[in-house]
């Protein structure tokens, strides 16, 4: 089973891309070069029947040329076929029947390359029948055996190479699917690992001052699989390569006993480093000498041959093959590339209503008409009006129109226009001609009239629909900006994931399903579903201490994403980072005298990104409506803070949004804006034609101010994001304009906000209420304007 994966978000995935790049393997001339060399090795490969024998039988030359033939490639059938043909030159004097290997790879060959494939005859049955025929032929003309001996020497020979055809075929198909994207299932892994110990067999007696290049390579092999794939592919290779050399040398149980346990120890090891595994790999390789009487100076020489080779392998090589083989990397891809997948489904989405809105504005701002033939139709359409009105039961109407209907088209035009500039005329053609001139003069008042009225209205509709168009196009590129931020990934950590789940199950917590991850701010985020949710105390007293220890990190519950699913009545706990603050709010406020409702308004709260936001909005005027205003933009506000849209972003889009709600009164709203992060302690402020906002540090007062418009009043915002970082026991005020306007002697700089919070207490609900009871006492007891304030202080978390 393969799954498609997209990775591109790893920086060692680009990485191995490149790296990939540098040596392509399907490339004619290195795919090539590679078939001729395996099938030269794996031409080498033999197998001792019994101890006595010296000499073998290699039937898996034969079979590597039957997996690559299926290809329908003449290029490779050559190649692989010349590679095992020299092969089995190199060891024919070891083979029993060596000529017969000779002559069935010739015949094969040959027979590949001339005959084509079939739809009714497969390739691979026209290989065993040709291996059955030339086994039979050689057998009674050059080993002169009895027809029945004959035959059952050549069936058991053909039968062999049958299992052996289509575990390399396998392998051949699964190497050949190699890619990032793809998972391979285990019995490809283990398909891919007999072959390669096949490989490293073919090297045979060959050596270098008399040690062993086949022991040094295969045990080389088992490091590097176990290093990458862990204990259970280090114990699957172990154990294929000492089934494979002890079939070939007649000791298979020390083989299989030697790789098998040095790979299973060197997997279990891995995640200590290369060092470290290698020290538990050679303790327990001269553990297994020394116990078995087999310790010598050549095999303590092989094994620490095998291991420096394997710490001088480059990390970027382990990187291309591990994303490959290990499955707990391969899984974290797996997640990943879902989470790709979604992403890009919404982004293809939004794509899809920008441009839409892109179109919607176009269409309505587009000019359709030329204003030149516009003008001249109206002109038109009037002298006909008039005409239909005075003249159509007139006694002289075929006189005038008939006759004469240039000097009379032309006449009515005048008229027309000496009514329009206000100076109303009767040409002297008309005057001479007209017998109903009163009449004329009557509906030329009340048809211009009326068009002035139409006209008056569409060109306020006209102004309209600019004015849509533009707000329109301006949410279109707000949703571009958006989709910019929301390419921004979380990363799965299938790591931590592995060991809470471990964690728990040791504790014998029950729970559904885990979900690890970093989120775009690089906090550890942990999901947790379960049926049976004992409360909070419980999550608190046994699961947070525990998930403490494992992440080093102090975690807490989210209430604000915990929820319980409703179809299936599952509990989803969201478990994320301690923030280092926390906030408390207070506000006080009072309306207009002789108003029962106050035009301000307001919010504050902790967000879903470890933030604390506090949103304060002034409508224009008082009462009901400014409320309402008010109110308006502090919940645009909140919603797109609260769905990830940044400051400038957030601020154009309810501009445009506001813009048009407040284009027929021309009204407007104030924005003032402060997102503190929890975790670091950088505040961030945006003020929209609001007043000052204070921040007091013991006796020290800060005003953070700024100079835009309030909304409603210009087209796009060029909004100024103003940085603070504060620390615990610092207050933040925001007040409406109500507060601050009540004092005109003061004509300093110095607000009396600033004089009175310099002395002011530190209690956030006091301040609030005695900073609304001091505003009232310097407007003389009588609130001209809604005053609202609110108070925020920073505490340092437990």
């Amino acid at each position: 089973m393969q799954y498609e994966l997209n990775v591109n978000k790893y920086e060692e995935v680009k990485n191995l891309q490149k790296t990939k790049g540098k040596l392509n393997l399907k490339l004619p001339i290195v795919n090539l070069t590679l078939i001729f060399l395996i099938g030269i090795l794996l031409g080498r490969v033999s197998l001792l029947l019994n101890q006595s024998d010296s000499k073998g039988i290699a039937p898996f030359g034969i079979a590597y040329l039957m997996a690559v033939s299926v290809r329908n490639s003449k290029q490779k059938d050559v190649s692989a076929g010349i590679g095992v043909l020299l092969g089995y030159l190199t060891v024919n004097s070891l083979l029993s029947d060596g000529n017969m290997y000779l002559i069935s790879i010739g015949v094969l060959t040959l027979s590949y390359l001339i005959i084509p494939a079939s739809k009714k005859i497969r390739k691979e049955i026209l290989g065993f029948v040709l291996i059955l025929s030339t086994f039979f032929i050689y057998g009674m003309m050059v080993n002169k055996y009895e027809v029945g001996v004959n035959i059952t020497l050549c069936l058991i020979e053909t039968v062999m190479i049958m299992p052996i055809y289509y575990v390399i075929k396998y392998a051949v198909d699964s190497i050949e699917e190699f890619d990032y994207k793809y998972l391979f299932s285990t019995e490809q892994l283990v398909s891919i690992g007999i072959l390669f110990c096949l490989i490293v067999s073919g090297i045979g007696n060959v050596t270098i001052m008399d040690y062993s290049l086949k022991n040094i390579f295969a045990l080389l092999l088992v490091l590097c699989v176990a290093y990458l794939g862990g204990a259970a592919y280090g114990a699957m290779i172990g154990v294929s390569m000492g089934v494979i050399l002890g079939v070939a040398s007649n000791d298979m149980m020390w083989s299989i006993g030697f790789f098998s346990v040095g790979g299973l120890i060197v997997g279990i090891f891995k995640d200590t480093g290369k060092i470290f595994s290698i020290l538990a790999g050679i303790i327990i390789y001269f553990a297994l000498g020394l116990y078995s009487n087999v310790l010598s100076f050549k095999f303590g020489v092989e094994v620490l041959a095998s291991c420096a080779l394997f710490l001088c392998i480059p990390r970027a090589a382990f990187k291309s093959i591990e994303v490959e083989i290990n499955p707990d990397r391969k899984r974290e891809f797996i997640d990943e590339g879902k989470l790709n997948s979604i992403r890009e489904e919404f982004t293809f989405k939004l794509r899809e209503l920008t441009t839409v809105l892109g179109t919607v504005s176009n269409c309505l701002g587009a000019a359709t008409e030329n204003e030149k033939l516009l003008m001249k139709g109206k002109g038109s359409a009037l002298v006909e009006n008039l005409a239909d009105r005075c003249c159509s039961k007139c006694e002289n109407r075929p006189a005038c129109w008939d006759r004469e209907f240039a000097q009379t088209y032309n006449s009515f035009q005048a008229l027309i226009q000496s009514y329009e500039e206000n100076t109303i005329c009767m040409p002297a053609d008309l005057e001479k001609k007209c017998v109903q001139s009163f009449t004329l003069l009557r509906n030329v008042e009340n048809i211009v009239d009326n068009n002035t009225v139409n006209e008056t209205i569409k060109e306020r509709l006209a102004e309209g629909r600019k004015l849509l168009s533009y707000h329109i196009d301006s949410i279109s590129n707000t949703l571009d900006d958006l989709l910019n931020d929301f390419k921004k990934q979380v990363i799965v950590n299938t790591d931590l994931e592995k060991r809470v789940r471990l964690a728990l199950n040791k504790k014998s917590v029950n729970y559904n399903d885990i979900f690890c991850y970093t989120d775009i701010n690089g906090k550890i985020k942990i999901k947790i579903s379960m049926d049976d949710y004992k409360g909070d105390e419980h999550l608190n007293k046994k699961v947070i201490p525990l998930l403490n220890s494992l992440t080093r990190k102090k975690l807490c519950v989210c209430e604000e994403e915990s929820r319980l699913n409703s179809e299936n009545d599952e509990y989803i706990i969201s478990i994320q980072e301690e923030a280092t603050f926390y906030m408390v709010s207070y506000n006080s406020m009072v309306p207009k005298n002789g108003e029962n409702q106050i035009g301000d308004s307001y919010t504050f709260g902790n967000t879903k990104d470890g933030c604390y936001m506090t949103i304060l909005s002034d409508g224009m005027g008082f009462g009901p409506e400014a409320g309402q205003e008010s109110k308006a933009t502090v919940d645009l506000v909140e919603r797109f803070i609260e769905a990830g849209f940044d400051e400038n972003i957030t601020v154009n889009t309810v501009n445009s949004i506001m813009g048009m709600r407040f284009a027929e009164d021309e009204k407007y709203a104030t924005l003032d804006l402060n997102k503190v992060d929890l975790y670091s302690g950088e505040a961030v402020f945006v003020k929209i034609g609001a007043a000052p906002t204070f921040i007091k540090r013991g006796n020290e007062i800060k005003i953070i101010n700024s100079k835009n418009l309030p909304f409603g009043l210009v087209d796009e915002v060029d909004v100024e994001v103003i940085k603070e970082e504060l620390q615990a026991g610092d207050i933040i005020v925001s007040v409406s304009d109500g507060i601050l306007d009540i004092d005109k002697s003061n004509i300093e700089e110095k607000t009396w906000v600033e004089d009175y919070l310099s002395n002011a207490n530190s209690d956030p609900r006091e301040l609030s209420e005695r900073i609304l009871s001091k505003a009232k006492e310097l407007s003389g007891g009588t609130v001209k304007d809604d005053m609202t304030v609110v108070v925020s202080k920073v505490y340092l978390a437990s």
